[in-house]
């Protein structure tokens, strides 16, 4: 009696052995499998497109219709602007003001034509080339090259390096090429993975030299606590609290909290340019996007009002998510290939257990392997 048990669980030992181990590649290639059909360039792009809509109804706001609003948004945006750029702004401005009404009017149908077009496979490409056009001339004069060349305006918590040229950025990278990505939705696109992941860390290298940046007469923790109390009319007493616990804490804190937000952006680029930990470092950069959106962004101003879109945060997660790791078709099969090696083991040990024959003559593949193929 004690020697037949012991032999069955000799016999059994295996089979729970190969079943757990056929259960655990099988639940992985569940996992990347589920990875990739959830993130496709197909769906990013309808989240750019719905990005771009946003955008089209802030610029339908009645205050965008008034001569106000272009006169403020662009005398804002050529201060301490270099002379040549100072320049074209104001004379843009003398252009724009006279008939804002109408100018905006093709500016929000102009955003309004890209958000629609790239909701629709067949339009992706005019979509993107518009918006390509209106990154440019928006980047230049609506934003003053994102306040680069300004002395606070370029931080991280500002938007670096401009939220409109950020949209150009994403569109670029998800510009349809007709193949699949095969480690990332970015492979697919025409800067392919390794382009997206130069540009990925040229973004976070820029933005950590950013945060470092003093400005004439303030450090780099004063300059922060400068962008974060720059409340818009008509923000939410919360979001007006908010920012004013925020400021408190980076005065309090100072230079250190400057080193480590600049630590932090340099790790997100280098772990990802180098392709180690990026799963773990695509998380800290969206937590790091979603803080500076809530606190240095409030949200691109939405809640005021007054934004003619949500600033740079949602950009840089979806740029993140065109950079996420998806279960590579060879990960996939080599998965599968050894789900069907254990099952055929466990399979193949309990036949000569019970004394028969592991391999039936004349029997077929699947009936060899349970019925699993590669």
């Amino acid at each position: 009696m004690q020697v037949g048990l012991s032999r069955a669980r000799r016999s059994t030992s295996p089979e729970v052995d190969g079943s757990r181990s056929a259960q655990a590649h099988s639940d992985g290639a569940v996992e990347a499998s589920g990875t990739r059909r959830l993130l496709t360039q197909r769906r990013l792009q309808v989240v750019l497109g719905l990005i771009w809509l946003l955008d089209a109804g802030l610029q339908f706001q009645p205050y965008m219709f008034s001569r106000e609003f272009v006169a403020n948004l662009l005398a804002m945006n050529d201060m301490f602007q270099p002379h040549v750029i100072a320049v074209t702004i104001e004379k843009i401005t003398e252009l724009l003001v006279p008939h804002a009404a109408a100018w905006n009017t093709l500016f929000a149908i102009t955003q309004l034509a890209v958000g629609v077009g790239l909701l629709f496979r067949r339009s992706v490409k005019p979509a993107l080339l518009l918006s390509f056009a209106w990154v440019l001339g928006v980047w230049v004069v609506g934003e003053g090259l994102g306040g680069l060349l300004t002395p606070i305006m370029g931080s991280p918590l500002a938007g670096f390096p401009g939220p409109v040229l950020i949209y150009g950025l994403v569109g670029l990278v998800l510009w349809p090429s007709g193949r699949p990505g095969r480690t990332s939705v970015a492979s697919a696109g025409p800067l392919g993975a390794r382009g997206t992941r130069v540009l990925w860390a040229a973004l976070w290298f820029g933005m950590s030299i950013e945060q470092l940046r003093p400005a004439p007469g303030l450090s780099p923790s004063s300059v922060m606590t400068v962008i974060v109390s720059m409340n818009e009319p008509g923000e939410p007493t919360w979001l007006v609290h908010l920012d004013k616990v925020a400021t408190t804490a980076i005065s309090s804190i100072g230079s250190p909290l400057v080193l480590v937000l600049a630590l932090v952006e340099v790790t997100i680029g280098v772990l990802v340019l180098r392709g180690h930990q990026v799963k773990a470092a695509l998380w800290a950069a969206i937590v790091t996007s979603a803080l500076f959106w809530v606190v240095g962004q409030n949200f691109g101003g939405i809640l005021a009002g007054h934004a003619t879109d949500p600033s740079a945060g949602p950009l840089y997660v979806l740029l993140a998510f065109s950079l996420y790791p998806l279960g590579t078709n060879r990960q996939e099969e080599k998965r599968c290939t050894a789900y069907v090696m254990a099952r055929s083991a466990a399979s193949c040990w309990t036949s000569v257990s019970e004394g028969a024959s592991p391999v039936a003559p004349g029997s077929s593949f699947e009936e060899r392997t349970d019925g699993h193929q590669l």
